[in-house]
């Protein structure tokens, strides 16, 4: 029997807000064990809200009160209210992820958009949700090649290789719309300061509140778009790209050696490279950025590769579609949770090692060992002055066969290693379907005393971030899978550059 639920995708960029609400309809299939597993079977988006301005306090913070009018609006348009919201995503991208409040707002504005919303921000998510909003990754299942979309908004472009149905690597760059501003007449009103640095190194000339030309705007453009390219197509070293940022997934290395097929573009300069061309300084400024010109560079830089280049379907809300539809994930029907536990927020990823090979229980140090290891990364890395506020999870990957046995020494190592690190809380993700009896084996053997949540069948990295929402008809529980990077990406018209 299918069940149907309610997600909203909340894309708050760095120049305008997006509002998307789905239904997801939930079905039950058997695994191979015969226990009940929990799926997506169909996404439908029954609301897009329009592009709203970003309403910010100078330059240094986002407008709350503002916002959550913009919210309420949109919330009354679709004829919804918060707690009729079983599950979706606050995201905060571009240059709106650095202003100074961006953090509590972030979350604040997660707890009153519905039941599970989750709240996060990052470029290599944003990217990814992105593709995923675009169509790049299913479209990836039946391409040949790798398909590489790259969202290009106001502040940033996020760029996810998508190979096989799958993501297989990230980037990220300053490079957007409107991280340089104009008036009508080509007088610079605003140059954001990674790009004052970048046009300083290169001798071009650009001041705020002086009139910019053609040719340097021409010249920017041009520089930007064919770095950016020669990065994400040909291979150069990102290293040497002086406008990327954070830390280039390191499987974009192996992703830009495969063969890159197709470039989508998505965000508000991906929708402008579908309008003309701009002829004068007027028609580049006519969203008070760069943006349309930056969308032609693109186009023009583009023709030098062995791509087949497109505008992604809906490019303007490629993310806000992306947080609304794709950030969740369902557990298993075997799981346990001790009550009172649940929903927990941003709780980290340890994800455990086996020795090659542990087999069988026979193996008991090899077992302890593992665990303990993972345990103590896990207690070095979130510990804090009070041992019982750390709290991280434990990804158990699949262990063959897994006997009673076997899992009763998993669950003495854990319980073992909890009561080490004076652990509040323990948490588990199981690739087995073990989660329950391996939480009622830990409940057996501290007697109650060692509190617990593990869920099975989530797909999860090392270094992930984990939601978990309170249990779904008393059998299966959301969890959102994110990486928590503050600094980010995206969308808006004309430059709509999010």
């Amino acid at each position: 029997m299918e069940r149907e639920i309610t997600s909203v995708g909340i894309d708050i960029g760095t120049s305008t807000t997006k509002v998307v609400f789905s239904r997801l309809k939930v079905g039950r299939r058997y695994s191979v064990s015969m226990l009940p597993q929990y799926q997506i079977t169909e996404r439908n988006i029954v609301y897009e809200g329009p592009m709203h301005l970003t309403p910010l306090i100078g330059e240094s913070q986002i407008n709350l009160p503002a916002l959550q009018q913009i919210l309420s609006a949109e919330y009354l348009s679709a004829a919804l209210k918060p707690e009729e919201v079983d599950t979706g995503a606050v995201i905060i991208t571009g240059e709106t992820a650095v202003r100074s409040n961006a953090d509590s707002i972030l979350h604040q504005l997660a707890g009153e958009s519905g039941g599970f919303v989750v709240a996060q921000a990052g470029g290599d998510l944003e990217a990814v949700l992105a593709g995923k909003g675009a169509g790049a990754e299913v479209h990836s299942q039946s391409a040949a090649g790798t398909i590489v979309n790259v969202d290009i908004g106001g502040g940033t472009a996020n760029a996810a290789y998508f190979n096989s149905g799958g993501c297989i690597g990230t980037m990220n760059f300053h490079i957007g719309g409107r991280l340089i501003m104009l008036e009508s007449d080509g007088t610079v009103t605003k140059i954001y300061p990674a790009v004052q640095q970048w046009l300083s190194r290169e001798g071009l000339q650009l001041r705020v509140g002086e009139q910019a030309g053609w040719p340097v705007l021409l010249e920017v453009t041009r520089r930007w778009s064919e770095m950016l390219l020669e990065v994400l197509l040909k291979g150069s070293d990102p290293q040497d790209c002086p406008l990327i940022y954070g830390h280039p997934d390191i499987t974009a290395t192996d992703a830009r050696d495969s063969t890159v097929t197709e470039l989508w573009v998505s965000g508000g300069v991906g929708a402008l490279m579908e309008q003309a061309a701009p002829r004068n300084t007027a028609e580049i400024a006519r969203y008070g950025d760069i943006g349309p010109l930056l969308a032609h560079a693109i186009k023009k830089a583009a023709e030098h590769y062995p791509v087949k280049l497109r505008t992604a379907p809906g490019a303007q809300r490629a993310t806000v579609i992306g947080a609304g539809v794709h950030t969740l994930q369902l557990s298993g029907s075997t799981v346990y949770a001790d009550p009172g536990l649940l929903p927990l927020r941003n709780i980290p990823v340890i994800r455990l090692v086996w020795p090659v090979p542990v087999q069988d229980a026979e193996q008991p140090e090899l077992i302890s060992a593992a665990i303990k290891a993972a345990f103590a990364q896990g207690a070095a890395k979130y510990g804090s002055a009070e041992p019982e506020e750390m709290q991280f999870a434990v990804a158990i990957p699949v262990i063959t066969p897994c006997t009673y046995a076997v899992l009763r020494r998993i669950a003495e190592a854990v319980t073992g290693c909890s009561r080490a690190h004076k652990l509040k809380l323990c948490i588990l993700i199981c690739e087995n379907d073990i989660a329950k009896a391996l939480g009622n084996c830990i409940y057996l053997l501290s007697q109650g005393g060692q509190p617990c949540v593990c869920l099975d069948q989530i797909s999860v990295a090392h270094g992930d971030y984990l939601d978990m929402g309170s249990p779904a008809d008393g059998n299966y529980i959301p969890v959102a899978v994110k990486t928590l990077v503050f600094s980010s990406t995206n969308s808006r018209k004309g430059s709509d550059n999010g």
